[in-house]
């Protein structure tokens, strides 16, 4: 495990494996196009009968969208014994494993036309100001329905930087988490504004696993005063959605006007 958490980098081009962990997760993306496949995730095991503590795969996913994983065949069985062999490789020594868990096909993806305010999902997404203070737009609607409560608890939580997110509990709100997040001025998508975005439902996503959601929606975010082109950001926002470990069942998209909707059900491959 020592090895494992040192992280691994091809040798050469035949090598087509990068891997990292964050935290208890070990993570294995194609070198060549940088595309994440395997997840992993380890739990310490105690050995009473040697009074040592190892460690053990829990539960794994495999990448299933044809467009980043395409094997000829998919199987379930062999994507664990490939697995297997793969962690082998990664910590150079032999490891006989057992992976419960492989072909995870990932949360639902959707996008309605609606309400954030009104979504019935464990965790809905603020588009918030950096001081996390009650704003106009989105985040106002959001903070008009949470109540005073929600505010008072933002100015405890210091400020948020754009990129990164945090969470508090949703109040009033027929959800139980609102997750803050400080999204990018578009400044012509020269000056880091991609990066920033996609930072953003990354930490959204990682903070509505910390507080255990199964469900989450997300505004069409940066695409109101922030001015981010609505189809750069629909396309950041679903490749995210798809791309970023998770263990949410549903992400959806709250779309305020039928303009937003087709661009984000476009962006889904669900052109009607």
């Amino acid at each position: 495990m020592q090895e494992i958490a040192k992280g691994y980098r091809p040798m050469d081009m035949n090598d087509k494996w990068v891997a990292f962990m964050e935290n208890d997760r070990l993570f294995l993306h194609r070198s060549w196009t940088g595309h994440g496949i395997y997840e992993v995730r380890f739990a310490a095991k105690g050995y009473s009968w040697t009074n040592e503590t190892g460690f053990m795969p829990t539960s794994a996913r495999v990448e299933t969208d044809p467009r980043r994983y395409n094997p000829d065949e998919f199987d379930p069985f062999r994507e664990r014994d490939f697995l297997r062999d793969l962690i082998v490789h990664v910590s150079g020594e032999p490891m006989p494993i057992s992976l419960p868990i492989v072909g995870s096909y990932g949360p639902s993806i959707e996008a309605v036309l609606g309400d954030i305010t009104t979504e019935e999902v464990d965790a809905i997404v603020n588009p918030a100001n950096t001081r996390l203070s009650y704003g106009g737009g989105v985040s106002g609607a959001i903070h008009k329905a949470a109540g005073p409560e929600l505010l008072a608890h933002c100015k405890t939580l210091g400020g948020c930087p754009v990129g990164r997110a945090k969470v508090t509990p949703g109040y009033w709100l027929d959800a139980h988490w609102v997750i803050h997040t400080v999204t990018p001025q578009w400044r012509g998508g020269t000056q880091g504004e991609p990066v920033l975005l996609e930072s953003c439902y990354r930490e959204s996503l990682a903070r509505a696993d910390e507080v255990e959601a199964q469900s989450i929606a997300f505004p069409a975010l940066a695409t109101g005063a922030h001015g981010y082109p609505i189809k750069q950001a629909a396309r950041i926002a679903v490749e995210m959605a798809r791309s970023t470990p998770t263990d949410l069942q549903l992400i959806r998209f709250v779309c305020f006007d039928n303009r937003t909707l087709r661009v984000f059900r476009s962006a889904l491959g669900q052109d009607s």
